[in-house]
């Protein structure tokens, strides 16, 4: 049965941080091609069909691009990484406390839930 009989109920988004805030992130996987997607949505953005699962997120990763921003003066600088995600598409988020360099191009990340945030997030760290 498919999870998409629930978006009157919940939206795709909802759903997402509830699953995040489990600290076991789930994404859509579309029951009419196969392919996985993120952001969460109300059809596959590959096939258009509406009837997708929720399954455990892949959360390797290889760093597709990065830049480093620079706030309000006296604030510490950070990181936004693009992410090409095992899962088949592309995530955009941070490496908290990384200092970004070119050697981090086509690194491996793993990504994981911080739950500290509000809401909860997706987040990087080099990959062991």
């Amino acid at each position: 049965m498919s999870d998409a009989s629930n978006v009157a109920q919940e939206s795709p988004e909802a759903r997402f941080l509830q699953e995040l805030a489990t600290g076991e992130p789930k994404v859509q996987c579309c029951q009419g091609c196969g392919r996985r997607f993120y952001y969460p949505r109300i059809q596959c953005p590959h096939c258009r069909s509406d009837d997708y699962q929720w399954v455990p997120m892949n959360r390797g990763g290889t760093v597709y691009s990065y830049s480093t921003l620079f706030g309000a003066p006296g604030s510490e600088p950070y990181n936004v990484v693009l992410v090409d995600m095992d899962d088949g598409f592309r995530l955009m988020s941070t490496c908290p406390g990384a200092t970004m360099n070119m050697g981090w191009i086509g690194a491996r990340v793993q990504a994981r839930s911080d739950l500290d945030a509000q809401p909860p997030r997706l987040v990087f760290g080099k990959a062991a």
